[in-house]
Order: C-alpha cells, then sequence, then structure tokens
C-alpha cells in the first residue's frame, strides 16, 4: 500500500506542476469516464426502482379488485 501512495504522492505533485490548459486536458478524460459510469449506474437504479413500484403498485391494484375476477360479491 505505501509503494500505491508513493506513486500516487508523485502523480499528484506531477499534475499540479502542469500548467493550468495541460492540467484540465490530463483529468478530463478521467472525470468524464467517472461521470458516465455513475450516470450508467443511477440510470440503471432508477430505471429497475420504477419497475419495481410499478410491479408492486400493478399488485396492488389487482388485489383491491379481487384478483380481477368479477369482485366481491
Amino acid at each position: 500500500m505505501a509503494g500505491f501512495l508513493n506513486w500516487w504522492d508523485g502523480v499528484e505533485l506531477w499534475l499540479s506542476g502542469l500548467p493550468f490548459v495541460a492540467q484540465t486536458i490530463v483529468v478530463m478524460p478521467a472525470v468524464l469516464v467517472l461521470a458516465y459510469g455513475i450516470a450508467v449506474l443511477l440510470d440503471g437504479a432508477l430505471g429497475n426502482g420504477i419497475r419495481l413500484r410499478n410491479l408492486v403498485r400493478r399488485a396492488r391494484d389487482e388485489s383491491a379488485d379481487g384478483g380481477g375476477e368479477g369482485g366481491p360479491v
């Protein structure tokens, strides 16, 4: 772990020594990939949540209708 942390410190020092435009060119691809990954995960989670909510709502409505077989007598 110490080796990785030393390497990371070196990367930070190298990056902070670059001019602003060069920093932007180096950092933006990583940030964009990370943001895209987070967006895909959140989209999937939200889609599954909505699908689950609709299934629960449909099951609740069917049970309230008496199972969809003519209703209560």
